[in-house]
């Protein structure tokens, strides 16, 4: 995660001063970073900009994995209101105020790591950290958190909204495995089934289905919400 780097952007002196703090930490993570404020902030930074965040926002969105906005949330919203589309696109967005109180998870929370930046960096910092995803409220693993934790990929990103909002209103939710030997050690253990026939009858018993397989099934053909996850290593895009 964050291959493509992280953008710190800020506006004040008093900004970058904290965009600094933000900077160690990615430093002791090996995360790549840039610095990026105004020209009249007299700061030792990587790049400087003409102070239009709009402008340079614009730049950054399709660049890099994050964005860690150094500033008030209001002007975060406002300049990248116009770019934002899709949770499992946009980077990820961390919001710290200028002398680094809070640190807020802003957007692509779960899927695009914003939740694990931000506490990331508020640990280190001593900042608050300011999570509002209802599943890590409810202190409830979300499907992109199952994911994260054990190396899956999320074959159907549609499923997210659907299974995760069963899984926040405490619907039952089947969490199985087909013809796959449990990745790692979880914390629940999964229904082990032998194929997707199976899954097929025993979902009529469910709202909903976190599935972890070795490979491609037909979750298009069953009539519920299934999230169907594999190791990223077995994945292969549809054009292959």
């Amino acid at each position: 995660m964050f291959e493509r780097g992280i953008a710190i952007v800020a506006l004040s002196k008093y900004g970058t001063a904290t965009s600094t703090r933000i900077a160690r930490v990615l430093e002791k993570a090996r995360i790549q970073y840039t610095i990026y404020a105004p020209e009249s902030v007299h700061a030792d930074v990587t790049n400087t900009f003409n102070g239009d965040l709009t402008e340079l926002f614009a730049k950054l969105f399709n660049r890099v994995d994050a964005i860690i906005a150094v500033m008030a949330v209001g002007i975060v919203v406002r300049s990248l209101a116009p770019y934002v589309v899709d949770k499992k696109t946009d980077p990820a967005v961390v919001v710290v105020d200028d002398i680094g109180k809070y640190c807020i998870s802003l957007l692509s929370g779960h899927i695009r790591g914003a939740n694990r930046l931000t506490k990331m960096i508020a640990g280190e910092i001593g900042a608050v950290p300011v999570v509002t995803t209802a599943t890590e409220l409810l202190g409830k693993k979300s499907v992109e958190q199952i994911a994260e934790e054990h190396d899956l990929k999320i074959v159907n990103p549609e499923s997210l909204t659907p299974v995760n909002s069963a899984i926040v209103n405490d619907r039952n939710v089947l969490f199985a495995t087909i013809g796959l030997a449990v990745p790692l050690e979880m914390d629940i253990s999964p229904k082990p089934l032998s194929n997707f026939n199976q899954l097929r009858e025993v979902m009529e018993g469910y709202d909903a289905g976190i599935v972890i397989a070795r490979g491609i099934v037909p979750i298009e053909n069953l009539t519920k919400p299934v999230a169907l996850l594999i190791p990223k290593s077995n994945y292969r895009p549809p054009n292959d």
